[in-house]
C-alpha cells in the first residue's frame, strides 16, 4: 500500500513539475523551443567528415556528382582512368591521365592529399581499380571514386576540356 502511494505521489509531482516548467518557459522572453529544429547547414557535412584528418579510409569511397563537384571546387585532383585517346577527346577540366601518372603522381600530389578517380561511368570499373591501386601500391590515404564519371559530369554542364 505504501509503495503504491509513493509511486502515485512521484507521478503527481513529476506531472505538476512538468506543467510548471513548460508554463514558465512559455512566459519567458528568451524561452526555449519545445521542439528542436536543426538549422540549415548545422553540424558536420558528409564532405567535412570524409576529408577530416581523423577519417581513415581502408578502401576507396564511391561518391556522387554533388560530392564530386564540391571536391572539385575545393581543388582536389581528379584522375582520369580511361585510355589516352578518350582523355584527349574530352576530360574533366584539370584532371590528369592515369597512364601518365604511374609513379609520377607523388610529384603532383602527396599521398596524404585526397584524390578522385573517374572513368566513363556506368559499368566502367577502371576508376575503382585505379583507386584501389593508388591506396594499396602508392599508399594514398583518401581516394574517392566518382561513380557517374565523365558522362554525368558533362550532363550537369560542369567544366570539361575537349579536343580542338
Amino acid at each position: 500500500m505504501t509503495l503504491d502511494f509513493s509511486l502515485n505521489q512521484s507521478v503527481f509531482i513529476l506531472v505538476i513539475s512538468s506543467i510548471i516548467a513548460v508554463g514558465y518557459n512559455t512566459i519567458r522572453s528568451d524561452s526555449l523551443d519545445l521542439i528542436y529544429i536543426k538549422p540549415e547547414g548545422a553540424g558536420v557535412s558528409k564532405l567535412d567528415s570524409l576529408l577530416a584528418t581523423e577519417t581513415i579510409l581502408v578502401e576507396p569511397v564511391m561518391i556522387d556528382r554533388e560530392l564530386a563537384k564540391k571536391m572539385y571546387d575545393l581543388g582536389i585532383l581528379f584522375i582520369d582512368a580511361r585510355e589516352m585517346e578518350e582523355y584527349n577527346e574530352s576530360h574533366i577540366t584539370g584532371a590528369i591521365l592515369e597512364p601518365a601518372v604511374s609513379g609520377e603522381l607523388t610529384k603532383v600530389s602527396p599521398p596524404d592529399k585526397p584524390l578522385i578517380t573517374y572513368c566513363s561511368g556506368g559499368h566502367c570499373d577502371l576508376s575503382f581499380e585505379l583507386a584501389v591501386e593508388l591506396m594499396e601500391e602508392y599508399n594514398y590515404e583518401k581516394v574517392f571514386v566518382y561513380e557517374g564519371g565523365l558522362p554525368e559530369w558533362e550532363d550537369a554542364g560542369y567544366p570539361v576540356d575537349r579536343a580542338k
